[in-house]
């Protein structure tokens, strides 16, 4: 029982899209996309049906209707089309597609005198409603917002709040903190119509507010995570690779003759040059570490005037201070 009555609710729906025109009307035809479309003919007379494209009469399609009938070799606007017939002098185009849309002119003959009678007919295909969705959003002061939307060309909305009408036009309403009750979203376009009825209550203000606090306090969290770890990452680059892993060795070295610590008890002040050694770090190999390999360099510098006046047992002697 219960597919029986949902069977006929679907064909009732699909029936109630199927529309029908005449073809002297002044007002615009409206007709459903993918769905049939009815054009009457008045008084059966014989109807000429020229489409307006390039507002030449010469090469925009026609298609003749003649003693109730569609004449095929003269109907180059349904060219090619098997869903479009004609039915007693009645125009049936079943689907209607996109193509079909557009500004006619409909010449009316009538067969008894031969008079000829012209009118503009203007045909707009839109697509039907398709199912009505509605959705109600909080905000942290507990305010509500209901949003409707829907499939279709066109679209109009109106709204009601506990039967009582709110304000039309828009895809979307606020209402005030601790709304209460049934609201209503009714969508509808020249096609079709549709409605979905949801039942509104107080927003939860604390939750929402707890909720919110909570993905911003974490947002920042992660936001300082980030820019440590950046911080961090720029410092270890900027330090100099050999800080602190480079020790420097002063030599105190001094000099004198042998004959000359004899005679005195406290030897005079000798030359002293300062020389800073720098050992070599550690090099990793790819493939196999090497020993740790410290290299020093001590350089002399005399006068030469005094070293070739200095015989040859002169003895020097080095005092090594580590820093």
């Amino acid at each position: 029982m219960m597919l029986v009555f949902g069977l006929m609710l679907l064909l009732k729906t699909a029936a109630c899209l199927d529309r029908s025109c005449r073809f002297n009307q002044s007002d615009i035809c409206y007709a459903a996309l993918g769905h049939k479309l009815t054009l009457l003919n008045p008084s059966n007379n014989d109807v000429k049906i020229q489409k307006i494209i390039n507002y030449d009469t010469a090469s925009d399609p026609v298609c003749r209707v003649k003693n109730g009938k569609k004449k095929e070799t003269e109907c180059g606007l349904y060219s090619n089309r098997s869903e479009v017939t004609v039915i007693n002098g009645t125009l049936i185009i079943n689907p209607v597609i996109r193509a079909d849309s557009g500004s006619y002119t409909v010449t009316l003959s009538n067969p008894s005198d031969g008079s000829d009678t012209s009118t503009d007919l203007q045909v707009n295909v839109e697509a039907p409603i398709g199912s009505v969705e509605v959705i109600i959003s909080c905000s942290f002061s507990g305010a509500m917002r209901v949003s409707c939307s829907s499939e279709g060309d066109q679209l109009l909305y109106s709204w009601t709040l506990n039967g009582d009408p709110q304000m039309d036009g828009n895809s979307s309403i606020d209402l005030n903190e601790g709304t209460n009750g049934n609201i209503s979203c009714g969508v509808k376009n020249h096609v079709s119509h549709g409605q979905k009825t949801v039942s509104v209550g107080p927003c939860p203000v604390l939750q929402v507010s707890l909720i919110a606090l909570g993905c911003v306090a974490l947002i920042l969290i992660l936001l300082f995570i980030t820019v440590y770890y950046i911080y961090k990452k720029k410092q270890v680059k900027s330090t100099p690779a050999a800080a602190g892993n480079v020790d420097v060795i002063y030599a105190d070295i001094s000099y004198k003759k042998k004959s000359e610590m004899k005679k005195t008890e406290s030897p005079p002040v000798a030359d002293v040059e300062y020389v800073e050694i720098q050992p070599q770090k550690k090099r990793k190999e790819r493939k196999a570490k090497e020993e740790e390999v410290q290299y020093g360099e001590v350089t002399f510098n005399l006068n030469r005037s005094s070293a070739h006046t200095r015989p040859q047992e002169e003895c020097i002697y080095s005092q090594v201070h580590g820093c």
